[in-house]
């Protein structure tokens, strides 16, 4: 007798899982997404990619200059980063000193291509 109690019950409620093309998914704030990097706040000194466990950061070539704490230097390298490779672990984004690298709240693509980079 319970066992149709509970399916009229689960019949006349509202289903539990999302209809993910037509509603989106929530998601939590602290959420570790997405990287990005901001070019105009990086100045070069390659402290994410010495932190990066898994070794998807490396600097590039990229002189110019960058007004930091009112002062400008002039930044040799910036980081490029192996979208793919990365486990967004968010040590760069923690070891950044100005915030040039960091975390979306957003969900990432996938794919299998180990070569796609965000620069």
């Amino acid at each position: 007798m319970s066992v149709l109690k509970e399916m009229f019950r689960n019949l006349l409620s509202k289903p539990f899982t999302i209809l993910y093309p037509k509603e989106p998914v929530p998601i939590p704030d602290r959420f570790r997404g997405r990287v990005a990097i901001r070019d105009e706040k990086c100045i070069g000194c390659s402290k994410c990619s010495v932190v990066c466990s898994v070794q998807c950061i490396s600097m590039v070539d990229s002189p110019k200059e960058i007004e930091f704490k009112d002062k400008i230097l002039m930044r040799k390298k910036k980081p490029q980063l192996k979208l793919f490779r990365c486990i967004r672990c968010g040590l760069c984004e923690r070891h950044c000193p100005t915030g040039a690298i960091y975390l979306k709240n957003e969900l990432s693509d996938s794919g299998t291509d180990r070569e796609v980079v965000v620069i």
